[in-house]
């Protein structure tokens, strides 16, 4: 049998919707900024309710920030730091 058997025929594929591979906005340099800062004055995990409502109140995307604090933890436990278990209500300052 030849390659072209095997090949959906392009009538066939299910339309791209708009949404597909639709990422979710970057974090801003000021938002990045503020975590960073966060981050240096308390290397804990803040609580996932605290994240979202930080995000909120800047109008940020809640899964960016939460993904920044993992990427944070997880950068720091492969490269030895203490970071504890323990969370913390983030405010909304």
């Amino acid at each position: 049998r030849s390659k072209a058997y095997y090949a959906i025929k392009p009538e066939l594929q299910e339309p791209k919707s708009s949404t597909q591979n639709v990422s979710a906005p970057c974090l801003t340099s000021a938002v990045q900024q503020e975590l960073w800062t966060i981050w240096n004055s308390d290397p804990r995990m803040p609580t996932v309710a605290s994240r979202r409502a930080w995000a909120a109140s800047r109008n940020a995307d809640p899964t960016r920030v939460n993904q920044w604090f993992h990427n944070r933890k997880g950068y720091a436990k492969r490269t030895g730091q203490p970071v504890s278990d323990e969370t913390y209500e983030l405010t909304l300052d």
